[in-house]
């Protein structure tokens, strides 16, 4: 055998080997495809039903959105539609309830002071009065100490 037969077999050999290598792997893909393609398939079989469940939801849900906004615009009219009530009522019986609260009010403490023979004076001038007569004792109080501390002169 020459060495060019040698490189022949040699050759063959590593040709056989890469074939027999190239056909393990392309049986293994093979294998893989199949199995990638069944779990293609269930995935198919199962979201199918899932996305059609999940777009009636969807709309289920648009719907209901849709029914709450509506309430939701009622209620806002609603209560505008009170708060001006309310505010026209507030105007309208403010004033005279005021007045008739104050005058009975008034009236009240009148008839109390009559009862317990006070002087017609309100309290407020009674109150007056005293801190203006307190401060006149104050000032006189004051001169007094004034007079009482210059040096005598003799």
């Amino acid at each position: 055998m020459s060495a060019g037969d040698v490189l022949a077999v040699v050759a063959a050999t590593v040709v056989t080997m890469l074939i027999a290598v190239l056909a393990a792997t392309l049986v293994a893909l093979t294998r893989t495809l199949r199995d990638l393609r069944a779990t293609a398939d269930a995935l198919y079989e199962e979201a199918v039903p899932l996305l059609d469940a999940a777009r009636e939801a969807v709309r289920e849900a648009a719907v209901e959105v849709e029914r709450v906004d509506r309430i939701v615009t009622s209620a806002e009219r609603v209560s505008d539609a009170v708060d001006g009530a309310s505010r026209l009522a507030a105007r309208t019986f403010r004033s005279p309830v005021v007045k008739a609260m104050a005058f009975g009010t008034g009236v009240s403490r009148a008839a109390q002071r009559l009862r317990e023979g006070e002087s017609a004076v309100p309290p407020a001038r009674k109150r007056k009065s005293r801190r203006r007569a307190r401060k006149e004792r104050a000032k006189q109080i004051s001169a007094a100490r004034q007079v009482a501390a210059k040096p005598k002169a003799s």
